[in-house]
């Protein structure tokens, strides 16, 4: 309720001073009798957007209290607008590993490796920035096609 109230005082102020700077310039006052079914329209509006804002915020804590994310993720107050997972995405998820599971143990699909086999450490980098000399990117470009050529993707 705080935070209705709250943001309920924000956005009526915002609004009001929006709202009287724009009549201002063309000659009228907000607080005039005439315009009482404006400053309803503000009031009314600024009640809306503030009850709306305050219910998507208590719904995302709550799903956050519901689901709590690894590692302390979603703890932040701006990670709600940058990460999580919807529910339908995680059991999709969810049943995209359960089907891929039984289709190893069927022995109709091989186990996935972990990670990757490393690159070995002696050997220097084949991509270079494209802003770098036409020598450097000739280079690199020479060693890919080595490596193909011995991985005997190229004849």
């Amino acid at each position: 309720m705080t935070r209705f109230l709250l943001l309920f005082a924000v956005l009526l102020a915002f609004c009001l001073a929006l709202m009287a700077a724009m009549m201002a310039q063309y000659g009228y006052s907000l607080f005039a009798p005439e315009m009482r079914n404006m400053l309803l329209v503000a009031f009314l509006v600024a009640g809306y957007v503030s009850f709306r804002i305050s219910r998507i915020i208590a719904r995302r804590k709550q799903r956050l209290e519901d689901n709590p994310q690894p590692d302390g993720a979603g703890k932040s107050k701006l990670s709600g607008l940058f990460s999580g997972k919807s529910a339908a995405q995680t059991a999709r998820e969810a049943r995209v590993a359960a089907r891929r599971k039984k289709l190893v143990e069927e022995g109709k699909l091989e186990e996935v490796p972990e990670d990757p086999q490393p690159v070995a450490e002696n050997e220097g980098p084949v991509r270079v920035a494209q802003s770098a000399s036409i020598k450097d990117r000739m280079a690199a470009r020479a060693e890919r096609v080595r490596r193909a050529k011995e991985a005997g993707k190229l004849d």
